[in-house]
């Protein structure tokens, strides 16, 4: 979670200003990675020149990260002296037993009867009274007792794990409240729609349709719409929107272009890959000027769909469908041909029962010499609907 998603960065800058103007402290909140989130308050001239010079900018940056460190390790404000000998202090902020982040203050000297209650990063002092400008900076330092030093440390401790956690429980509420309306929007959405393919399922057509597949990938698309924030999960629910559409629109009665079927076909591969991470596709050679031939609804479908559940139940996973569209005689083919596709007695009497789509429609299926089968399917043009000349 985003540190700054959990607290008002405006109040949190005006606590720490006013923090820094009331005892003299220079500051600045981070995150656990180091990045400030606010505005420096008070930062003195003497480190801001320490830190334009190359010779000691990474001390004061290693002096930071040891600050915040130290300070998560204990849980509590450490106070230390930084390598150019003032004091300085980390105030770990803590949510739910885990850092977020620190405020970094300090930029002091120590009363002189305290130096010996501190300890050093690094025995190793910069030189920067070399530089003039730096060592002239240094006598407009202030300077503190290690008791105000700590009490100050110890003040903010409170103030702002308190502000953090007392936001963060707003935070949290309002993020639960926005995933229980969304939850409930995609149960009603569900329900509807479950309610809408019962219905369509009572309707002879859609015997070809597994409603439990629909069901349970409906449910799946539902958990992952609220608790993921990934583009396939996206991708997956536009793809079934597409396949609802076509699903709810479709009945006994109509027929429909062999371009929306194709379609159909094709987000249901589609979506058959997501949910059993396979890696089916069909390729389809039927020309565009032919794509507008009205078909039975669901003719090739049921077809598509034997020779996908073989895939599956036979562990297989991957494989080619290949979708053929020609005009012979006076009458259009379709040849949907699979080399792993293999049809039970059961199957291909119910794929040869004409009450599904009409005397007019004609249903051979054939083995292929390398092996799986080859169905064709004859699209009549003797002037009834769904003839291809229309």
């Amino acid at each position: 979670m985003n540190v700054q998603e959990m607290i008002d960065i405006d109040f949190l800058q005006k606590v720490q200003d006013t923090f820094a103007k009331a005892t003299g402290f220079a500051a600045v909140t981070v995150d656990f990675r180091g990045n400030p989130i606010t505005k420096y308050s008070n930062f003195s001239p003497f480190c801001s020149l320490v830190r334009q010079d190359p010779r000691f900018v990474d001390s004061c940056l290693k002096c930071d990260a040891y600050g915040g460190l130290e300070a998560a390790r204990r849980e509590k404000p450490h106070v230390y002296h930084c390598h150019a000998g003032l004091v300085d202090f980390a105030v770990p902020i803590i949510v739910k037993g885990k850092l977020v982040g620190s405020m970094l203050a300090g930029q002091v000297t120590l009363h002189e009867l305290d130096n010996g209650k501190l300890s050093s990063i690094t025995n190793d002092r910069s030189s920067w009274e070399e530089n003039e400008e730096i060592a002239r900076e240094y006598a407009n330092i202030p300077s503190k007792s290690y008791e105000k030093i700590y009490a100050a440390a110890e003040m903010m401790f409170y103030v702002i794990n308190n502000m953090f956690e007392k936001d963060m429980r707003h935070y949290v509420k309002e993020e639960w409240n926005e995933k229980k309306h969304q939850m409930i929007d995609q149960l009603k959405v569900q329900a509807n729609l479950e309610q809408e393919l019962t219905e369509k399922h009572n309707q002879p057509s859609h015997s070809f349709i597994d409603p439990h597949f629909l069901f349970t990938a409906m449910n799946t698309l539902s958990c992952l719409a609220i608790i993921e924030k990934a583009p396939q999960t996206q991708d997956t629910i536009l793809t079934l929107t597409a396949m609802m559409n076509y699903m709810l629109t479709t009945n006994e009665s109509r027929f429909v272009p062999l371009g929306e079927e194709m379609d159909y076909i094709e987000q249901y591969v589609k979506l058959q890959n997501v949910r059993f991470k396979a890696e089916l596709y069909v390729l389809m050679d039927i020309p565009e000027e032919h794509q507008s031939i009205f078909i039975p609804s669901f003719i090739l479908y049921s077809i598509i769909n034997q020779a996908i559940q073989h895939k599956i139940e036979s562990k297989m996973g991957h494989g080619k469908i290949v979708i053929k569209g020609y005009v012979y005689g006076d009458d259009f083919i379709i040849e949907v041909s699979d080399h792993g596709m293999s049809f039970s007695k059961e199957q291909l009497a119910d794929l040869y029962d004409v009450s599904h789509y009409g005397r007019n429609y004609i249903l051979t299926a054939h083995p292929n010499p390398e092996g799986g089968t080859t169905v064709k399917v004859r699209i009549p043009n003797d002037g009834v609907e769904g003839s291809y000349r229309v």
